[in-house]
């Protein structure tokens, strides 16, 4: 008896880890689409306030609505009171400070290099659990982040010498971003386990909405001046790579550590390199394949260092 209660409490554990790593997975293409996107929406005229503005107006009532189902739930309420306010600290970094700063370093830099750069947030991860636990990661795991530091050098370096200082300022932005996203998965981790996956998400995601709306009411952007391309492009980075994806990363992020989380997303880069290529016609020299190599043997290490 003894045994099969044992049985099922590994089937059960590795149903849960299947579904963390899926979830993970499919939220890690759509976000790898949302460069190639907001390079569409450039194209049309859009600017970093008009972008994020679209993504909100689509996003944000889904979060409303799902947070207001959400709240008629007792327990739910509490843990708002409880930690709402947190919650929504850690969402405006993640979701507001961390999308910012991203869609502005577009404007400068190619698809495949923004995403190559964000990539990094993995070992920025690495390095803050390290941090915040003083255990130091293994030989393989600093080999790994060496290696994706590099390849990302190789493609910088080249993209420099093509586009200067305005690489550069493009780079600094996208380090940024990944170094507000990685600070997210970690703060969140506990937060999700005590409030669930969907009431975190929900509260996180419409105070992030709620920071893009005051920023379009500060700004001087002009919703009458947008066209008809770039309101569907900004619907589509709303649902397809905003809202879908960010429920299976709390979803994975209830079902996983948040390194485990952050290492599934090997598929990144190779994504948005086929869709910069093959839908903005970006160039792919040997200094990208060298590039999103090392990168990408730089996560297998870390896979290999965590198992």
């Amino acid at each position: 008896m003894n045994h099969t209660l044992s049985n099922k409490i590994l089937q059960l554990r590795f149903s849960t880890r299947v579904i963390g790593f899926s979830c993970a997975v499919l939220a890690c293409i759509m976000f790898s689409l949302k460069p190639v996107l907001i390079k569409i929406a450039y194209s049309y005229g859009g600017n970093a306030t008009s972008i994020m503005s679209l993504r909100a107006f689509c996003s944000l009532p889904i979060y409303l609505g799902m947070l207001f189902i959400l709240l008629r739930n007792k327990v739910n309420r509490s843990a708002v009171r409880k930690y709402g306010i947190l919650t929504c600290c850690i969402g405006i970094l993640g979701y507001y400070v961390a999308s910012l700063l991203d869609i502005l370093s577009l404007k400068d830099i190619s698809a495949q290099l923004e995403r190559l750069l964000l990539f990094l947030y993995p070992t920025i991860v690495v390095f803050i659990v390290w941090g915040k636990s003083k255990q130091r990661p293994t030989n393989n795991t600093l080999l790994s982040a060496l290696l994706g530091y590099l390849g990302v050098a190789v493609i910088f370096i080249h993209d420099f010498q093509m586009g200067g200082d305005r690489i550069s300022v493009g780079a600094a932005l996208v380090i940024a971003s990944a170094t507000a996203f990685a600070f997210y998965v970690v703060l969140s981790k506990s937060l999700i386990q005590k409030m669930g996956s969907s009431l975190f998400t929900s509260l996180a995601m419409t105070a992030a909405g709620g920071a893009i709306v005051i920023q379009l009411a500060l700004s001087d952007v002009t919703a009458s001046n947008w066209n008809a391309q770039l309101i569907v492009t900004g619907l589509v980075l709303g649902i397809f790579c905003t809202v879908i994806p960010s429920y299976l990363m709390s979803a994975a992020l209830a079902r996983l550590s948040s390194q485990e989380v952050s290492l599934t997303n090997n598929l990144g880069p190779t994504v948005t390199t086929i869709a910069a290529i093959s839908i903005l016609s970006e160039t792919f020299t040997v200094y990208n394949l060298v590039g999103l190599t090392l990168v990408m043997y730089s996560i297998f290490l870390l896979n290999k260092a965590k198992s």
